[in-house]
């Protein structure tokens, strides 16, 4: 069972004008009432305002952020983010701790 979220005098003012920002269906959303109580806390009204702005928008599951083609002069190795120079040195690397003991 949720608690009800108790609103100190101070907020009540900043929730009202804040609760008008939201939609009708989710004003009566405890949960966002707390959240929303928290952010004028930390941050004031303007990250409690940000906080609704962005609860709004709706993000795709799976975002492809960057698109990168191949190029001719790419070895596979690099390609799958292999770097031969790299496995060269991890493999230098082990074999001086092997020889100091660590």
């Amino acid at each position: 069972m949720t608690e009800k979220v108790i609103i100190p005098d101070e907020f009540q003012g900043s929730i009202r004008r804040l609760l008008n920002r939201v939609p009708s269906e989710q004003r009566d959303d405890e949960a966002l009432q707390a959240a929303l109580l928290v952010y004028l806390k930390l941050g004031g009204e303007k990250l409690a305002r940000h906080y609704i702005e962005i609860s709004k928008k709706v993000f795709p599951d799976q975002m492809v952020l960057i698109k990168k083609q191949l190029h001719d002069g790419v070895d596979e190795d690099e390609a799958d983010g292999v770097n031969p120079d790299d496995t060269e040195r991890v493999e230098e690397y082990a074999a001086d701790s092997k020889q100091t003991g660590f």
